[in-house]
């Protein structure tokens, strides 16, 4: 009787352990499986994105040279500041942080499988741009003579919420990968000449090509590449 009194003991022992294990197995899978982002999104280096359409999220700003250190290990801007936009990059470096950054947030669990970051389309840019006036973009326009980029924000955003979309640095494009250039949109501070600042207007440059007129914005995208 004594023997079986320890073994049903034992064998309760081993039921209720199996049984905290299966629990906590269970509650870390649920602390850990990442959740889809809402209208508003923070990833791992603190780009804010905001939701503009079905399965689109876009920067809030322009990529910081603060993000994009955190990123890549290295900022190539000819005017430096965390907060300012990195500058001097080509479209080739803008999607290497796009490659790397959807890496990054998926490693830390910070985004479910199946999104991505990219460069908006040309027609995904306009719908970015929106209702932004050119007295909140910054630009050399009417006499303003600037001497470089400054920190993102600086103006007022456009109805979407985002800043900087008509100046400050040129923004890349995600274009045809067969072309031999690549397009970027908006303005940046050196543009005095009002044709340059419109919505229709394509600087054309070469995939590794760079300029300290060029940066970039991410948008976040849930689907197929």
């Amino acid at each position: 009787m004594k023997l079986r009194g320890i073994w049903w003991l034992l064998m309760l022992a081993w039921g209720l352990n199996l049984s905290v294990t299966k629990a906590f197995a269970a509650d870390t899978n649920s602390v850990h499986e990442p959740k889809p982002p809402g209208d508003r999104y923070t990833n791992s280096v603190q780009m804010e994105l905001l939701k503009v359409a079905d399965g689109i999220w876009a920067g809030k700003f322009a990529v910081t040279q603060n993000q994009y250190q955190r990123v890549m290990l290295s900022n190539p801007s000819a005017f430096t500041g965390d907060k300012r936009p990195v500058d001097s990059v080509s479209w080739n470096d803008a999607m290497e942080f796009c490659r790397r950054m959807t890496e990054l947030d998926i490693k830390k669990l910070r985004l479910p499988k199946g999104y991505y970051y990219t460069l908006p389309t040309e027609d995904e840019w306009r719908l970015l741009m929106d209702d932004a006036s050119l007295k909140d973009a910054v630009t050399s326009l009417n006499g303003a003579n600037r001497s470089g980029t400054s920190p993102v924000g600086s103006l007022s955003p456009n109805r979407l919420g985002l800043y900087d979309t008509r100046g400050n640095v040129m923004e890349f494009c995600l274009g045809d990968g067969s072309k031999p250039y690549r397009v970027l949109k908006g303005g940046s501070w050196q543009d005095f000449v009002e044709v340059n600042l419109r919505p229709e207007f394509r600087w054309y440059c070469q995939p590794d090509e760079r300029k300290n007129i060029f940066g970039f914005r991410c948008v976040l995208k849930k689907g197929e590449r």
